[in-house]
């Protein structure tokens, strides 16, 4: 249905992609992976027609295709920041979509869009609510449903899983399976190796831009598609060699937070010491977001106390709307985060030469792959935007930081390598207080671990840390 022939892709000095091929053939699930920075992002944005190649041809069931984002071709796409509008509520969005095309969705639209998010397990949002108002699992729920009301030939999803509850994971990917057996092509973009495995028919591996294999899925294995992706598999996190003073940085006493007669937090209790990583689990929605704003000092809390001791950094979840500028040069991005601001502009005088040098070593150090300090934050991948944004966190040395969903869409190697940083900051005597869905993150990384439901918290045992048992807490099955 959609054949990619030589597809080559440059960002300044950065290739993206190098002579790329790639296929979407009917009746299958085609998997595509790679780590970090691989292309794969960017290869499904030139199939959907939101970027142009530099060289390649794509051809579809019809033949020679020019796609562009005013031609769809029966081609429809979910992308890792949902391109929705912020200002419109979700009914207006999906009335956008093939529910119905005109500015409203009427009565038989909207339970045609229940009925649909019913099939995939989905729950709606409350009537009326602004996108800008939803959680980033609720909007990647909402761009899912507006994709599939379009009924197309080939959809293309990029790591539409992440934002999921387990129980929905299942219940989308047994979808998938239906629209394989409808004769449709999907193309499933995913970090999650054993994910791909188990629905894929084929699997290709893209590494630093370039195809190093296509496989069918039945003949491979995990660990086989991690050295692909990544060459070697890094050894685990060894154990915590902090030995000091467990003294309290972050204290958290009965905090309540109400808006619009609900209850987002309630009774909110916890303590993070020195030398520590806790855990916050949990699915979107349940109150993760109010207690970033409170430790961001976007909110207010309704009742209760909050302590810190020192400063304290937040490593956004959505590294798009809320940690970078897309349109700024890496430099620049560097000084929103006003201790490196004042670190470099001094008495409001910008030393621009050393906050340039200082962005090319911070580059350097941790690995992001761009082609330098001047290059705009849209010219990375999302794995080397989240880079940025711990990098950019951990560089004003703060003693608390606060990480929400950091591995949202990144590979293993990433993954553990971002995991590492954290533990060695720990380590050094600050803290990190972590909020994740991402079960096996909570598992490896948090010395001790909660999880929040409904705005509550509750502290997690060693009898709670099975997979199976977590994963049906999750998921509102056990509380």
């Amino acid at each position: 249905m959609l054949v990619a022939r030589g597809i080559c892709k440059r960002f300044g000095r950065t290739v993206a992609l190098d002579r790329v091929d790639f296929h979407a053939a009917p009746g299958e699930i085609h998997a595509l992976i790679g780590e970090n920075g691989a292309g794969k992002s960017t290869l499904v944005s030139i199939l959907a027609g939101r970027l142009a190649p530099d060289a390649g041809t794509i051809t579809g069931a019809d033949g020679p295709l020019r796609i562009t984002p005013g031609t769809a071709h029966g081609v429809a796409a979910v992308f890792q920041a949902p391109l929705l509008f912020e200002q419109m509520s979700w009914e207006e969005n999906l009335a956008l979509g093939g529910f119905r095309r005109s500015t409203r969705l009427r009565p038989e639209a909207l339970a045609a869009a229940a009925r649909a998010a019913h099939d995939l397990g989905f729950a709606l949002p409350v009537p009326g609510r602004r996108v800008a108002d939803l959680a980033v699992g609720e909007r990647v729920r909402l761009a899912i449903l507006r994709a599939l009301s379009f009924a197309p030939r080939v959809l293309l999803l990029d790591e539409p899983t992440g934002a999921l509850a387990p129980a929905e994971v299942e219940q989308f990917l047994d979808h998938l399976g239906r629209l394989r057996r409808d004769g449709r092509a999907v193309v499933l973009v995913t970090h999650r190796l054993g994910e791909a495995l188990t629905v894929a028919d084929r699997i290709t591996v893209l590494r630093r831009g370039r195809k190093v294999a296509e496989v069918p899925a039945a003949a491979t294995n995990e660990r086989d598609l991690a050295t692909l992706m990544v060459g070697e598999l890094p050894p685990p996190l060894a154990a915590s060699t902090y030995e000091g003073a467990p003294a309290v940085l972050l204290s958290l006493a009965d905090l309540m937070l109400e808006k619009d007669g609900r209850r987002l937090l309630d009774g909110v209790t916890m303590e993070v010491r020195r030398g520590e990583i806790v855990g916050v689990a949990g699915v979107e929605g349940n109150g993760q977001d109010a207690l970033i704003a409170i430790l961001a000092g976007l909110a207010a809390p309704t009742a209760g106390r909050l302590l810190t001791r020192g400063a304290l950094a937040l490593i956004p979840q959505d590294r798009d709307l809320d940690g970078l500028i897309l349109e700024m040069p890496l430099w620049e991005n560097l000084l929103l985060l006003e201790p490196l601001r004042r670190r470099f502009a001094p008495r409001y005088w910008l030393r621009r030469r050393d906050a340039v040098e200082f962005c090319r070593a911070l580059l350097a150090r941790y690995a992001i792959r761009a082609g330098g300090p001047h290059d705009p934050a849209a010219a990375l991948s999302g794995g080397n935007r989240q880079r940025l944004a711990v990098a950019r966190a951990l560089a004003t040395q703060p003693e608390i930081v606060v990480a929400h969903d950091i591995a949202r869409g990144l590979d293993l190697a990433a993954t553990r390598e971002l995991h590492r940083q954290l533990r060695q900051y720990a380590e050094s005597g600050r803290a990190v207080l972590l909020l994740s869905s991402d079960l096996e993150e909570i598992f490896q990384l948090c010395s001790r671990s909660y999880l929040m439901s409904r705005g509550r918290l509750r502290p997690l045992g060693p009898a709670d840390r099975q997979a199976g048992r977590f994963g049906l807490m999750l998921s509102g099955a056990q509380g």
